[in-house]
């Protein structure tokens, strides 16, 4: 179950957390389990028990988890729709809000445009940490980190 609030951040019932992103995540901060627990005021049995999957974390949890971590809560989320058809309803959805449009040449829908700048700049940040990746400017672990960090490590936030 998804709720949104008036500015498009998802509150996840907490039973979709994604224990191997909590691991990944953790990891690449190249902390242990305790030090996660201590950072983020749980117990380290709590911490293993969300990463096998065992527990699910309250979104208070959840929180402390994510500030530890620095990172969005819906990179601890696991993200599994059911066909890309419920992915284009998902964009149908926040069609208005976003200010998304198909951008079509010779008949064929080529591109999603957006005119909200928040979304532009994530875009536009996305596809430059690409192109540092595939010009080998960066690894495949700083591009991931890159990913499950965004928006607190991205570079247009910084900025606001």
């Amino acid at each position: 179950m998804v709720k949104y609030n008036r500015i498009f951040k998802k509150e996840r019932c907490p039973e979709m957390i994604s224990g191997k992103k909590l691991k990944q995540i953790r990891l690449f901060r190249k902390l242990t389990q305790k030090e996660l627990a201590i950072m983020s005021g749980l117990t380290d049995a709590a911490i293993r028990n969300y990463e096998l999957g065992n527990r699910s974390p309250n979104i208070e949890q959840l929180r402390k988890i994510a500030d530890a971590l620095e990172c969005d809560i819906s990179a601890l989320i696991d993200h599994e729709p059911n066909s890309i058809f419920e992915i284009m309803h998902i964009i149908f959805d926040f069609e208005k809000e976003m200010k998304f449009r198909p951008l079509a040449g010779q008949g064929e829908p080529t591109a999603l445009l957006s005119h909200n700048p928040h979304f532009n700049d994530f875009l536009v940040e996305w596809d430059e940490m690409r192109k540092k990746h595939y010009n080998g400017e960066i690894s495949d672990e700083e591009l991931e980190d890159w990913k499950l960090s965004f928006p607190k490590k991205s570079r247009f936030l910084k900025k606001r």
